[in-house]
């Protein structure tokens, strides 16, 4: 049902969507340590915002690549990954606040609220389009 480099390129993006989420943990986990208010620290915000982003951005790869492979829909193409290769793609089908990628339909990971919430929400209103 996929090829060989459909299946290569679809498990790259979910690598990049996997780093992403990596990086905005950290990037979250950090910002804990900074002085004054999380959602106005500009050393804060631009990371958080930067991670959002690539994942964003490697979710759209993944949608592409699905797309583009002929499968019927990234929930399938989520299955046969998990089934023939053992890799998760549930972070390349997450929807992101800031942002709308077709196909994204599983709940943001991560939790919105406090501190982390207002931070996530403001990096994702000023760095993603």
């Amino acid at each position: 049902m996929l090829t060989d480099d459909a299946i290569e390129e679809l498990k790259a993006a979910v690598r990049a969507c996997n780093d992403a989420r990596t990086a905005l943990t950290e990037a979250l986990d950090d910002a804990e340590g900074h002085d004054g208010d999380l959602a106005t620290e500009t050393s804060a915000l631009d990371p958080v915002g930067a991670a959002l982003s690539d994942w964003r951005d490697a979710q759209r790869r993944f949608m592409t690549t699905v797309a583009d492979s002929g499968v019927s829909d990234p929930a399938t193409a989520a299955l046969l990954l998990k089934t023939n290769h053992g890799i998760d793609a549930s972070n390349a089908r997450c929807g992101i606040p800031g942002t709308d990628v077709d196909g994204a339909d599983q709940p943001f990971p991560l939790d919105l609220s406090g501190a982390q919430g207002m931070l996530l929400t403001r990096a994702a209103t000023e760095h993603l389009e």
